[in-house]
């Protein structure tokens, strides 16, 4: 066979040989240049699909693929690229195409030039206008916040709002101290709901919720709901008075662990069981500890020298031990030095 156009011999396509062929049919009209938004406060590029977070290389092939369709008579291109970047926002390509006809692959080299247009995705532009549904509040039982409890709640909820960014659109609007507390202004309610439940869950606490109507969308009535977590009275390492007994506390997440102090016997309640615990100031510290005349263990105050006798429950008398000192006893603490006092 031959071509009909410049009579080279060998196989042919629509009558003509794959050179005559390529000039005829361009696989792709190739553009000047290609454009593609960019999100200046997340990083993210907009496509067809909306907007993703992906890197620059994989965000070039896509936007090719979206950008430059193949010309009749292929059906599908392919395309492989070098980018040469010309500033921040401008980046050279040179682009191979790949596409397929009746078992010929033709291939067709162009140059164009990617231009990224610094904009604001729809999620930061609704955080920049401090856009919120939800708040969450979280508060102290009749106390303020600790510091370590400030820390520790702003980097749960920052983080767990970060994870959920891409895939829910979650973001934080605003955050505030408040009150001895923090309040979180959030991008739905249901983020603030899960959040509350999480931190009570981690931290201890209760959950309550109210909704107050702020508008109307298509008539359908819009709610702002108000999350609030309120930590227990008392704080993990505080000494309280229960059923008159002292009492140090463990744990407070789910439960709040007690152990009582004088018998060493430790359980667990439910937070609302314990809303009239009254917290005994204490000292707390690392003590040596000797066995006196009797055989009995005694705790030695590091300060004062003072010595008070000790239980110690059935075990070894150790050479130091952390140590619960009141006005007229002493006795073991359950604590590691490091856990006391969140």
């Amino acid at each position: 066979m031959f071509c009909v156009e410049c009579g080279a011999e060998g196989p042919t396509y629509g009558g003509v040989c794959a050179k005559c062929f390529a000039k005829k049919h361009p696989l792709v009209e190739p553009p000047a240049n290609v454009d593609v938004p960019r999100c200046k406060s997340c990083g993210r590029f907009r496509f067809r699909s909306g907007w993703s977070r992906t890197d620059l290389d994989l965000a070039i092939a896509q936007v090719l693929a979206e950008r430059i369709q193949p010309l009749p008579p292929f059906s599908k291109v392919r395309f492989t690229h070098v980018a040469r970047e010309e500033d921040e926002n401008n980046h050279f390509l040179t682009v191979k195409a790949t596409g397929r006809h009746e078992g010929l692959e033709q291939l067709q080299d162009f140059h164009a030039r990617l231009r990224i247009k610094p904009s604001l995705c729809d999620l930061c532009q609704r955080q920049a206008g401090r856009y919120f549904e939800g708040i969450l509040q979280v508060r102290g039982e009749g106390r303020d916040l600790t510091p370590a409890e400030m820390r520790g709640v702003r980097t749960l909820v920052l983080v767990r709002v970060e994870r959920g960014r891409e895939d829910a659109g979650d973001f934080v609007s605003k955050v505030e101290e408040v009150h001895g507390g923090l309040d979180f202004y959030l991008s739905t309610n249901a983020l603030g709901l899960r959040l509350a439940k999480e931190i009570a869950d981690t931290m201890g606490g209760t959950v309550a919720s109210s909704p107050k109507l702020y508008g109307q969308r298509e008539g359908k009535e819009l709610y702002r709901v108000t999350s609030l977590v309120r930590l227990p009275a008392v704080r993990v390492g505080d000494v309280v008075r229960h059923k008159g007994a002292l009492a140090e506390v463990l744990d407070r997440k789910a439960f709040v662990g007690l152990r009582d102090l004088a018998t060493g016997e430790t359980r667990r309640y439910k937070t609302k069981d314990l809303r009239d615990l009254r917290r005994v100031d204490v000292e707390r510290f690392e003590a040596e500890i000797r066995v006196d005349q009797a055989g009995q263990a005694v705790a030695v105050h590091p300060e004062s020298g003072a010595e008070r006798r000790v239980d110690l429950h059935g075990k070894r008398p150790p050479r130091r031990a952390r140590v619960v000192w009141t006005q007229d006893s002493a006795y073991l603490s359950g604590l590691r030095a490091d856990a006391s006092k969140d």
